[in-house]
């Protein structure tokens, strides 16, 4: 959806991603945000690495905003957030390190919060 493609080295290992141009990709680039479980995050964290660089890629990409809505976005949050570019353009998210859970659905069995804005508190 970003307009990323792998770059396997010459034993077939992926450790680079690439920008698809504009021309060849035939689209926009699509905004997407990756929202990973703990295990994943822990077993293939290469692979996060690989798709956090593809987007930070397509936001510093120098494209029109029509065509980079990846770009388009991390501008409008770098400047409302008063951030980096490359830091606006973050859109893969995991729990902590050995964290397997945000522990909301605990809060909720448990009764344990008074009003949406603590659950949200406690997912962030």
């Amino acid at each position: 959806l970003v307009g990323v493609r792998p770059v396997p080295d010459s034993l077939g290992r992926v450790n680079k991603v690439e920008l698809i141009p504009l021309e060849q990709l035939g689209r926009p680039r699509v905004d997407v945000v990756v929202s990973c479980s703990g295990v994943f995050r822990d077993l293939f964290i290469n692979q996060m690495n690989l798709m956090d660089r593809g987007i930070k890629l397509a936001a510093e990409a120098d494209e029109p905003d029509d065509m980079n809505f990846v770009r388009k976005h991390a501008k409008e949050q770098a400047e409302e957030l008063n951030v980096s570019l490359r830091d606006a353009a973050a859109r893969v998210f995991s729990n902590s390190a050995g964290s397997y859970s945000a522990n909301v659905g605990l809060a909720i069995e448990n009764g344990g919060w008074e009003d949406e804005s603590q659950l949200q508190d406690q997912f962030l």
